[in-house]
Parts: structure tokens; sequence; C-alpha cells
């Protein structure tokens, strides 16, 4: 039997998906199984580790409400702003930390600095300068920009010395040699460290608001669940925050493929 291009597309996008949900199955059911094994002599250990059932009921019960649907509003608001300040800055940096020998010698320190220094601690060091809905956004920002600035300064640093050679053959000057060669040679890359930061962004983001409490937020919404002794709202705002992480990763990936392709095209 002979399939077309679109067909084996259609094949392989099944396959995944069969095993997407073959995956979510098994751990749905290992979840299951520990909440009835730790129940089994104290009914009230279901608080901690409560069943895929109940946690899905509560979610229906606080999903659609309207200050719930405000919390994943305000912090995906706050998220997807850190996340673009972050990229763009880090962006432009690698450009500059490249060009210049003397940008490179001030920022390069720090910049691995706040790489190595624990989320956590930043957020409790910034805390005292910034305002609570603010906070997040700087964290996530901060969190993104060296990943992002490492993997352009680096993948600058790297070009193909035969491109820089041909470069230099048809005298394209440093700009023209930048933008032409250097910059297309790290869209991949750039794209890669750029999905990989949109994790480390929702986890240092929620984070942050777990810990600075803005009013209106599922960071917010955590510690309350916690502080309520409601770990079934804990782990449904926890799921919700999951889902929102995965969606849009799924978003950005298709985005920088379609742009690569349409790169490839060009």
């Amino acid at each position: 039997m002979i399939f077309t291009t679109k067909q084996t597309k259609v094949i392989s996008v099944l396959k995944k998906t069969a095993k997407t949900i073959f995956a979510a199955a098994f751990w749905i059911l290992v979840w299951e199984a520990a909440s009835r094994l730790v129940s089994q002599d104290n009914e009230l250990l279901l608080l901690i580790l409560p069943s895929p059932a109940a946690v899905f009921k509560k979610w229906l019960e606080i999903g659609f409400t309207l200050d719930f649907l405000s919390a994943v509003g305000h912090t995906l608001l706050r998220i997807v702003t850190g996340f673009f300040v972050g990229v763009v800055s880090g962006f432009l940096l690698g450009i500059l930390t490249h060009c210049f020998k003397l940008v490179n010698t001030l920022f390069s320190p720090l910049l691995k600095t706040i790489r190595a220094i624990p989320v956590v601690a930043i957020i409790i060091l910034l805390y005292l300068f910034f305002k609570s809905g603010t906070l997040p956004v700087v964290i996530v920002a901060l969190m993104v920009l060296p990943i992002i600035w490492q993997t352009v300064n680096d993948g600058l640093e790297g070009t193909d010395p035969k491109l820089l050679e041909a470069a230099k053959v048809f005298k394209l000057g440093n700009f023209k040699t930048l933008v032409s060669i250097k910059l297309p040679s790290i869209t991949e890359a750039f794209t890669t460290a750029s999905v990989n930061a949109l994790g480390l962004a929702w986890k240092s983001g929620v984070a942050a608001e777990v810990i600075c409490l803005p009013e209106i937020s599922l960071g917010t919404l955590l510690w309350m669940g916690k502080g309520n002794v409601n770990y079934d709202e804990v782990y449904a705002v926890t799921l919700t925050v999951v889902i929102l992480s995965l969606i849009i990763e799924l978003a950005l990936k298709h985005v920088c493929r379609a742009a690569l392709k349409g790169g490839v095209k060009k």
C-alpha cells in the first residue's frame, strides 16, 4: 500500500496522539492507585493525596468561576509579558556582547551569576524593591534572559568560519555579515532555547506569585488552598498551570516551525 505524504503525516499525528493518551492514562492510574494506597489506613490522608476524580470534580467547581478565570488571565499576562521581555532583552544583549568585548566583560559575569542563583533567593531579594503584581514579570524576565543571551552569544561566536571567509571575499562588512550570515545561522538554536525557557518562565512566575501573593493570581490560589488544607484545590490549580504551560509551549513550537519553514522557502 502506497501512502501519500499527507496520509503519512496524519498517521504520524495519530500515533503521537495515541502515545500521549496512553501515557496520560497510565499516570492517572498510578495516581489513583497511590491515592487509594495512602488512604487505606486513614481516610484523612486523602486530603494530602486526593484521587484524580476528586481533583477533576474540584476543577469543575472552580474552573469556570469569575475569580478563577481572572486569576488565570492575570498569571498568563504576567508570564507572557516577562517571557517576551526576557527573550527580546536576551537576544539584543547577546548581539551586543558578541559585537562589543567591553559589554561582554561587564555583563557576562552578572548574567552567569543570575543563572546560578536559586530562583527563590532572587524572588526574596527583589521582593524588597518591586510590588507584588510586578515582581513575577521581573522574575520571569530575569530567568529567561540569561538562557537566551547565552544561546545568542555562543551561537554568534561559533559561526562557521567558512561562511565568515565567504563574507570577507564578498566584502559584506560587519553589519551585513551579522544580519545575513551570523543571525540566520542561530535561528534554530534560538527557537529551541526560547521553547526551553518557556517552561522555566512558568515555574519561576508561579513560584514568585506564591511568595509575593498578588491580589489576583494562580500562585495566590495555590497558597490559599494550602493554607485552608484544600489540597484538591491545590492539585486543581496546579493541573491548570501544567495545561496552560503545555498549550503555550505547543503554540510557540508551532509558530517557530512555521517561521523556520518560511525562512527555508525564502
